[in-house]
C-alpha cells in the first residue's frame, strides 16, 4: 500500500513539475499499462505514456490500462475496451475544471478526482445509451454494445466507516434520470 502511495505521489509530481517540457494539451499519463494498449493513431501506449486531450485509449484482449488525469481522476480500462477523452479542462490552483469522456465499448472503472468534488456536474461519462454524472465516488461502467450499458456504484456510501463524504451517481438515458446512492446498486441503460 505504501508503494502504491509513493508511486501515485511520484506521478503527480511528474505531472506538475517541468511544465515547459510537456505540451499544454497533456492531461495525464498511463500509470499502469498491461498488454497491448494503443491510441486513436494506433501508437502503442505503455506505462508512463502521456495522454493528451482528445485521445482514445484502446485495450485489446488480456490487456488493461490505468490512466491518471491531472486532477487525480483515475480511469481503469479493462480488456477489449475503448475510452475517449472528449473534454478536459483543469486549473490546479482552484481545482475547478470539466471532464467529459466516452466509454465506446468495454469496462471502465472510475475513481473521481478533484473536479467532481467541487461540482459533480463537471464530470460526465458518456455511453452509447446515455450518460453518468458523479460526485466524489468510485463506479464502473460496462458497455456491452451500442444498445446496453450497466453502471454500478462502488462507493463510498452514506454509512461508510471511513467518514468519507458519500458519493452518488446520476444516470440518464436522455429522458429518465436515476440517482444511485447505495454502493453495490446498479442500473442498466438500454437504447
Amino acid at each position: 500500500m505504501n508503494n502504491l502511495k509513493n508511486t501515485f505521489l511520484a506521478l503527480i509530481i511528474l505531472l506538475f513539475s517541468n511544465t515547459q517540457v510537456f505540451s499544454k494539451d497533456m492531461i495525464g499519463i498511463v500509470a499502469v499499462g498491461i498488454g497491448k494498449i494503443s491510441n486513436q493513431l494506433n501508437e502503442s501506449l505503455i506505462t508512463g505514456s502521456k495522454i493528451y486531450f482528445g485521445d482514445s485509449i484502446i485495450t485489446e484482449a488480456a490487456s488493461s490500462a490505468q490512466v491518471l488525469l491531472m486532477d487525480q481522476t483515475t480511469l481503469t480500462i479493462g480488456e477489449s475496451s475503448e475510452l475517449v477523452i472528449d473534454e478536459f479542462v483543469y486549473d490546479p490552483q482552484t481545482k475547478i475544471g470539466k471532464i467529459i469522456s466516452s466509454v465506446k465499448i468495454g469496462t471502465v472503472k472510475i475513481i473521481t478526482g478533484e473536479i467532481s468534488k467541487t461540482n459533480p456536474d463537471n464530470l460526465e461519462i458518456k455511453t452509447p445509451t446515455g450518460s453518468i454524472g458523479a460526485r466524489g465516488t468510485e463506479f464502473a461502467v460496462v458497455t456491452e454494445s451500442d444498445t446496453k450499458s450497466t453502471v454500478v456504484l462502488l462507493g463510498p456510501g452514506v454509512n461508510n466507516t471511513l467518514g468519507m463524504v458519500p458519493g452518488n451517481l446520476r444516470v440518464t438515458d436522455g429522458n429518465i434520470n436515476i440517482d444511485i446512492t447505495q454502493p453495490g446498486f446498479q442500473t442498466v441503460v438500454f437504447k
